[in-house]
């Protein structure tokens, strides 16, 4: 799988077609199941004071351009840390933090900790995160040492480093748990966890990377160019800000981005300080589209909460993620009621499918998911009448047929079918509830030719026959 986003050529995702013109950005049925999602909190701007700003070329140029700017999206209080545990609990944490909220500083040290959140597990998105198999790593700029949570330094805050604030995490001592100083680390010097380190393989990359600048790097001293300038170190491995040192953080160029399904959400904790309180917020990746802007909702960092929730398929945390729509709009997935089948505005080299499908008994083959180029070659993704998970590669002859020893069984399931067309050596991989069928999937090693994909249907040719689909979701590469 192939996902390159050069300087000169971040490109949108084009939308789903069913022949026409584009259809103006719609909510998706769903988030995409990402490899990994990148987070990374910068300080105290307005949206007007970002958007447009020529201090600012690589956020609007490159981040912002081509990618989706969600132009409607508000902190929740002034003060970091509030915003900060809103953004991970899905709460503010008030009965904690004061009402109105005051940016403290746990003391695990003493006997009946303040300022602590000693909620249950689990407490938090990292919770949630390690529930699911997943992994997590929060990096913080000028943390120094790890899991830092006694008291800050000139440019390291630890209001923005809100893992450090739950019991759960923190490990509830004055001596942080061992889980805290693997997984809150300082951005550059930890010499085990570093983020330049943990990008060298897909392996080593968490699932989930949240990353803090500094105050002399995330626009929180109103130094914009500077700020900008480390976005780009983060993203292209340059060291224009001069603080991407000797082994350089370079988001672009890791494999989990180039060779995994990954978005990067960069956005801000709060304004300047006006009633408002709208910031600037935007998804970069080639899963979502672009240039678009609005997709209806009022968000906040709760929608941002469960927008992360959504994509893992991962319960709610607090009353505010509970109460909040997930930001759906920047994918170019297809919209609920959209047709069993159609054809795209334009072929596209890489097609991600995901449809949850209802299985009777065995007897009778079922076509679930089936992408098909304009010179007719199919892909297709079944069950056959033994009830196995099959795959059909209509490009590779004369046996285009793989069966797994997987069978599916009665009840709802959700299968996915992700295609990249790249000759000889393309990627072919299947998922049924969330794991790859190894005996399907062949990245970088799947026969696929060289016609783009240009249709799509759940069902045999559209039609759902016996077997019951709902929430279909279809994103796009454009490379």
């Amino acid at each position: 799988m192939r996902r390159l986003l050069a300087l000169a050529s971040i490109l949108g995702a084009t939308s789903v077609l069913l022949g026409g013109a584009p259809p103006p950005v719609l909510p998706a049925a769903a988030a995409p199941a990402f490899d990994h999602i990148f987070v990374i909190v910068e300080e105290n701007m307005d949206e007007s004071q970002v958007i447009g700003n020529p201090q600012a070329p690589f956020f609007n140029n490159v981040l912002v351009n081509g990618n989706f700017r969600q132009a409607n999206y508000f902190g929740l209080a002034h003060g970091s840390l509030p915003d900060y545990l809103a953004l991970v609990s899905g709460s503010e944490q008030r009965q904690v933090i004061g009402d109105p909220p005051s940016d403290c500083t746990p003391t695990w040290d003493q006997p009946s900790p303040g300022c602590a959140i000693t909620a249950a597990w689990p407490s938090n998105i990292a919770d949630s995160i390690e529930t699911s198999g997943r992994t997590w790593r929060g990096y913080f700029q000028s943390m120094g040492s790890p899991c830092r949570w006694q008291s800050n330094n000139p440019v390291y805050d630890v209001t923005h480093n809100p893992f450090v604030y739950f019991k759960t995490v923190e490990g509830g001592g004055s001596v942080s748990s061992s889980r805290c100083q693997d997984h809150d680390v300082d951005l550059y010097g930890d010499n085990r966890y570093s983020l330049a380190a943990d990008l060298r393989s897909q392996t080593t990359t968490p699932n989930f990377v949240f990353i803090a600048p500094d105050n002399s790097h995330n626009m929180h001293d109103g130094n914009v160019g500077q700020a900008d300038r480390f976005l780009q170190d983060l993203f292209t491995g340059s060291n224009l800000s001069g603080a991407n040192g000797t082994e350089p953080v370079n988001i672009f160029g890791a494999p989990a981005w180039t060779e995994g399904r990954s978005i990067a959400y960069v956005f801000f904790d709060e304004d300047s300080g006006s009633f408002y309180n709208q910031v600037a917020a935007v998804a970069v990746g080639n899963w979502v589209n672009g240039p678009a802007e609005r997709d209806g909702g009022h968000f906040t960092h709760y929608s941002m909460l469960r927008t992360w929730e959504a994509a893992w398929q991962l319960p709610p945390l607090g009353p505010g993620d509970r109460a909040a729509a997930p930001m759906l709009g920047a994918f170019n997935l297809l919209d609920p009621g959209a047709a069993s089948s159609g054809r795209l505005a334009r072929g596209h080299p890489e097609v991600y499918a995901r449809v949850s499908v209802k299985l009777g008994s065995t007897g009778s083959p079922t076509t679930l998911l089936s992408l098909a180029s304009a010179d007719g070659t199919r892909f297709r993704l079944l069950v056959d009448a033994q009830g196995r998970l099959v795959f059909e590669n209509g490009a590779r002859a004369p046996d285009g047929v793989t069966t797994s020893g997987l069978r599916a069984g009665e009840g709802w399931h959700t299968v996915e079918l992700h295609l990249f067309v790249r000759g000889t050596t393309g990627t072919c991989e299947a998922w049924y509830d969330g794991r790859a069928v190894t005996a399907l999937s062949q990245v970088r090693s799947c026969p696929t030719g060289s016609s783009l994909i240009d249709a799509y249907a759940i069902g045999e040719n559209g039609a759902a026959g016996a077997a019951q689909f709902r929430d279909p979701a279809l994103a796009t590469s454009p490379l």
